[in-house]
């Protein structure tokens, strides 16, 4: 799932079990018996190393030169022309595979090797012991062989390197290996493992258990390595790893190819040789990103570049423009991407990729498209992966048809997951979006942007379940500018940058947007595939991963369940640095201020008595008041809105100015810019000069108040409030919010100072879009959201228990070292015994795997691991999202309508509406009525787009009936129904308001009833999907609420409010007729 710390697959924990078992044999009464079976596994098991080239001798390019000049610089070893020709393909390397000395290979077995030479024939002396490879002008030598191996972990583990020492002892002999096996860049295979392994233990009721001890047999060098058929590197790979589990650990091999060698050539004739091999997936550190672009006529280029550089709104020059606009070109990712931008509205008709401004409209009003143009294309990343793989990555061709890559991008929804937490946002849209969840206190204060669901527009990213809540890394969104960009500032000096490089700058942009909830950087398992793996863990999620139903790892001693260690050795240690120390000083106080230190758990129930509390400094946040003082663009704001509205809180007079309404104070008499009779009230309302004396009249009423009321706060004092003149913790983060994507944050204070502003924006107001326009937005996103996130975690941790899902690893280290095992990952988690530890322990950390080492020689297979430590995450978080977003709820199939019971089946309308349980209409209540009929009871503004989407249900949907529950629904009731629930919209806010939304169930030809909760049924219909490309919105696919009966063809703006107020001058607002208002 590319996350740290996931369980070692199970047959090899079996064998972990088995191992202990056999070592504890004879113990005690649970103990299995120390037969002689089982002593002569525990005294009589060795290991073994083989080793084959994957070298083929081609005579037919002059391979048969190369090796008729081995055997002639031999000068006293007889060959024929015959024998030579056996050697041809793979002929030379099945003779000579390293194992147990030098093998031949023949007749899918091995030919025993003994006794000396006798003369000079080669095809008498392949057998022989002694003098059978080379020679005998010095005497008779002995046959070389392997001497030794080692495997260890490079690059944070996800690249393996092997070092094979061999020794050869005449020159005959080291030219055959060096024709086979130092070769760098070619493909070899290194096995080994046990000669014989406990394969099971059977017990039985009433009698011993059952011990099946078993040989190992072939491995892959004889069943597979020599076959005539083309096997894929991927393929190889994966017999591997089926060899390592059907043996439950007990063999290991690695495939890679020759990356060093050196070799010693000795005073005695003999010569010592080391090879070094290193695993296919290092190809990540060589290959090239910057590849040339197809070839394209210059001029093409050209006119590219500009109607490119037009979209970004660049103002400089072409040949003084940077990123993809210059190196349109020249390389491949940026052509894709240039390409794929000038295209965009015909690759704008999947989810794979989004256009920023449709969803700013969708949102914000059909006429605000101040989008920064840099920042308006996005391309989700796993097909972005997918994208640059084509032209990128080359592949191997075996055979006539058998491709494979040479790396593998892993480009998995469900096997790339990472960290979320609710209520977060993507905080920088120059770099990345996704789809967010918000918990209910935000959801109530902000409106959430229902494009952000997981719908035909967006794959979902932040899921939950369970109570559990985490993201899809595929299904980020990345900013085709930032892509671009990530290319052209990581190129070095020589024009390189390797694909390492660029996903490490990609995983660093997506960490960022995230305010490093996620801890992304690529990785690669099974030697040959790159995902980005996420080391920061995730709150709850070891509560849904099935417990480990195998015992832990024994450190020392015997168990009195009749187990013991297979252990050589231990140790342990912690490496805690200064900057490490302060935290957890800080963490050892009783407040806890320091939860995100992952390791709080050790201090649990413990209280320093010299430090209880520790008050850290303030630090400066980014508010709506500077000083006490509201900020001059909210004043601004609320002023221009006043003015266009010419409600009852604003009087302007001829010679005086206008008179305004400040939080319930009057301010009398403001005049100034050009403001006069013969000026408009659009022009008062941005006239500059005017607007700066709005902003010195409420800064001197609000320095006045100050003075009278001083700095009382309504809150009272307690850990989060570090004084009483800070806005509490998680305030700030939901103001970001508020002003991002619109909403009402509600007033914290009674009194007139005391507390905070209210803030209130409308979404068309939302400044969230503007992204690269606004850089101090995106600047204060990113610390609000540490300061929540902080203050959540410390919350979390004294309330439940849940600890930090960002505080990383722990340094405390321990190091294994035991009888050779294989199948153990990095970054899998091991459970040891920790009796030997501490009792405060156990409940506190967890062992996650950072190396894997093997040794084989003298006949013993010894494993190294290297492991660190992070916190156990069983705790499930306690800020969860409104509704749950399910994955699998995101790919329902859509079906279609189902055909009619009757030919003659027409689409049925029935009108239900009522209102506080009487009728609405009490002439159509409960009856058929038209299409017409319903298409009338909308707005006059938005009639259009639900006449198209019902002249579509009345062809394709005969024998549905749709049942009208709601259209338009006056002021008043809104007020009532707020009365009655606060999550119900304020009067004026809600799109039935002004007639611009209708619920409807829909029942189907079979009498299924499509509810309001249930979004299946009406997915799989299409008619969702219908009125979407008709022009309006679907409830089911809002974020915040699941509200599958509600249709509208816009949200309420700002211009539907203003031009409700102005159309109902001098009425109450309850009292307001909304039914036929423009909402532009």
């Amino acid at each position: 799932m590319a996350i740290v710390g996931e369980s070692i697959n199970p047959e090899i924990l079996e064998g972990i079990d088995i191992r202990q078992r056999m070592h504890g044999a004879g113990y005690n009464s649970a103990s299995i018996k120390r037969d002689p079976k089982v002593l002569n596994y525990l005294n009589n098991r060795n290991a073994w190393i083989k080793m084959a080239s994957g070298v083929n001798i081609n005579f037919a390019n002059g391979g048969d030169k190369k090796v008729k000049a081995v055997f002639d610089q031999s000068g006293d070893i007889t060959w024929t022309d015959a024998e030579v020709a056996n050697l041809n393909g793979t002929g030379l390397a099945k003779q000579l595979v390293l194992f147990n000395t030098v093998q031949s290979f023949n007749n899918n077995s091995y030919q025993a090797r003994s006794g000396y030479r006798k003369d000079n024939l080669l095809n008498n002396s392949i057998d022989k012991m002694y003098g059978g490879l080379g020679g005998n002008s010095q005497g008779l030598k002995p046959v070389g062989g392997i001497v030794d191996m080692s495997v260890e972990n490079i690059n944070r583990g996800s690249i393996r390197k092997a070092t094979v020492n061999i020794k050869v002892y005449n020159k005959f002999q080291f030219s055959l290996i060096e024709l086979l096996y130092l070769r760098l860049g070619y493909i070899m295979i290194l096995e080994w493992g046990w000669d014989k392994y406990a394969e099971s233990i059977v017990d039985v009721e009433g009698a011993e258990p059952i011990v099946n001890i078993m040989d190992m047999g072939p491995t892959i060098i004889e069943k597979d390595w020599f076959t005539d058929s083309d096997v894929t590197q991927r393929s190889m790979l994966r017999k591997i790893e089926n060899q390592r589990i059907k043996t439950k650990g007990n063999y290991d091999a690695f495939f890679g190819k020759v990356s060093n060698f050196s070799w010693t050539a000795n005073t005695d004739g003999s010569y010592d040789i080391k090879v070094d091999l290193i695993t296919l997936g290092s190809v990540i550190e060589s290959i090239q990103v910057s590849v040339p672009a197809k070839p394209v006529l210059e001029s093409t280029v050209k006119e590219n570049q500009e109607n490119l550089q037009e979209l970004l709104d660049d103002d400089v020059a072409v040949d003084q423009s940077t990123g993809i606009v210059a190196n349109l070109g020249s390389d491949a990712i940026s052509q894709f991407l240039g390409n794929t931008i000038l295209n965009f509205p015909t690759k704008n008709t999947n989810s794979d990729y989004i256009e920023l401004k449709s969803l700013s409209q969708l949102s914000r009003g059909r006429y605000n498209n101040d989008i920064p143009p840099k920042d308006n294309y996005f391309i989700r990343l796993g097909e972005f992966l997918q994208e640059i793989q084509k032209f990128i990555i080359s592949e191997v061709k075996n055979g006539d048809d058998k491709l494979d890559p040479v790396l593998n991008l892993d480009t998995g929804v469900l096997s790339n997951q990472c960290n979320y937490v609710t209520n977060l946002i993507p905080l920088d849209p120059t770099k990345c979006i996704f789809t967010f969840n918000f918990s209910d206190d935000i959801e109530n204060a902000v409106f959430y942007p229902p494009e952000f669901k997981a719908s035909k527009i967006f794959d979902a990213f932040a899921v939950e379940d369970e109570g559990v809540t985490w993201g899809q890394t595929m299904n980020i969104y990345m900013n085709m500018n930032f892509l671009g960009d990530a290319l052209t500032k990581n190129i070095d000096v020589d024009g390189k940058l390797s694909l390492n490089s660029y996903l490490t700058a990609i995983c660093d942009g997506i960490n960022t947007c995230t305010g490093n909830t996620t801890n992304l950087e690529p990785a690669i398992r099974d030697d040959k595939t790159v995902y980005f793996l996420e080391k920061n863990p995730i709150k709850g999620r070891d509560a849904l991963t099935p417990k480990q139903t195998s015992k832990p790892i024994e450190i020392m001693g015997y168990n009195s369940n009749g187990t013991s260690n297979f252990l050589h050795n231990f140790s342990f240690n912690t490496d805690i640095t200064p900057d490490l120390m302060a935290m957890i000083s800080i963490g050892a106080t009783a407040n806890g201020e320091a939860a995100s230190i992952p390791f709080n758990n050790w201090n649990s129930g413990l209280e320093n008595r010299f430090q209880k509390v520790l008050l850290l400094p303030e630090e400066p946040s980014v508010v709506t008041q500077l000083n006490g003082l509201t900020s001059p663009a909210q004043i601004r704001a609320k002023f221009t809105a006043a003015v266009l509205a010419d409600g009852s809180d604003i009087d302007w007079d001829l010679g005086t100015g206008y008179d305004w309404e400040w939080k319930g104070k009057n301010i009398n008499d403001i005049d100034g810019g050009n403001v006069g009779w013969r000026s408009s009230k659009e022009e008062d309302a941005v006239d500059p000069g005017l607007l700066d004396e709005v902003v010195k009249a409420v800064h001197a009423l609000e320095k006045k108040q100050k003075k009278e009321f001083g700095n009382s706060r309504v809150v009272e004092r307690d850990p989060e409030l570090r004084n009483s003149n800070t806005i509490p913790f998680g305030e700030e983060y939901l103001q970001y919010l508020v002003t991002g994507f619109g909403g009402d944050t509600g007033t914290i204070t009674t009194s007139y100072w005391g507390g905070f502003n209210k803030i209130e924006v409308d979404t068309d107001d939302a400044i969230w879009w503007d992204g690269s326009f606004n850089p101090g937005h995106i600047k204060r996103g990113k610390e609000s959201f540490k300061s929540y996130i902080n203050f959540l975690n410390t919350k979390e941790f004294k309330e439940s228990g849940v600890l930090s899902s960002t505080g990383g690893f722990i340094p405390v280290n321990l190091k294994l070292e035991f009888e050779g095992l294989s199948g153990i990952k990095i970054y899998d988690k091991i459970e040891i015994n920790q009796n030997f530890l501490p009792p405060s322990y156990p409940t506190a950390l967890k062992f996650v795997v950072m190396g894997v080492n093997h040794s084989v020689g003298g006949n013993m297979w010894t494993s190294d691991l290297k492991t660190i430590s992070t916190s156990i995450t069983d705790q499930k978080p306690t800020v969860l999202p409104n509704t749950s977003v399910k994955a699998k709820y995101d790919y329902t199939e859509v079906k279609g309508p189902i055909a009619p019971r009757d030919s003659t089946s027409r689409l049925l309308i029935t009108d239900n509406r009522t209102v506080a349980g009487r009728q609405f209409n009490p002439s159509t209540y409960g009856k058929l009525q038209s299409k017409t009929w319903l298409v009338n009871e909308m707005n006059q503004y938005v009639r259009a787009p639900f006449l198209k989407f019902l002249n579509v249900l009345e062809e394709k949907y005969p024998g549905y009936t749709l049942v009208i529950n709601a259209t338009y629904r006056t002021f008043k009731r809104s007020i009532e129904l707020k009365k009655q629930n606060p999550k119900n919209a304020s009067a004026g806010k809600s799109p039935h308001n002004y007639a611009y939304a209708l619920d409807m169930n829909v029942i189907d030809p079979n009498g299924v009833v499509y509810k309001k909760r249930n979004p299946t049924p009406w997915i799989q219909s299409g008619i969702p999907d219908i009125a979407v490309e008709s022009g309006l919105r679907w409830g089911g696919s809002f974020q915040s609420y699941v509200d599958c009966v509600h249709f509208d063809a816009t949200n309420v703006t700002a211009k539907s409010i203003s031009n409700a107020a102005a159309e109902n001058e001098g009425i109450l607002q309850k009292d307001w007729d909304t039914r036929n208002i423009n909402y532009v």
